[in-house]
């Protein structure tokens, strides 16, 4: 799946990932590669960007505040 996340004045990340996760309004989510187009709102904090084992994270991003998750066909958005 490709990721962007977006905030207000900049792009804060962008590239291939396997999935994330994040704290949604409903609670955790995971969306993995080929994940069905999904649209959420994430709690601002930490989100995992996640290798194909899923034990590791290849990086993370902290959301300063509430955020849009938006997926379709394999491409994430983050606005935040």
């Amino acid at each position: 799946m490709h990721l962007r996340v977006v905030g207000v004045e900049d792009l804060l990340f962008e590239g291939d990932i396997y999935g994330i996760r994040a704290n949604a309004m409903d609670g955790e989510v995971i969306c993995l590669d080929n994940h069905v187009d999904y649209l959420t709102v994430l709690k601002k904090g930490e989100v995992s960007i996640l290798d194909k084992d899923m034990k590791a994270q290849k990086e993370k991003v902290v959301l300063r505040q509430d955020s849009i998750l938006f997926i379709e066909k394999n491409r994430a958005i983050i606005f935040s």
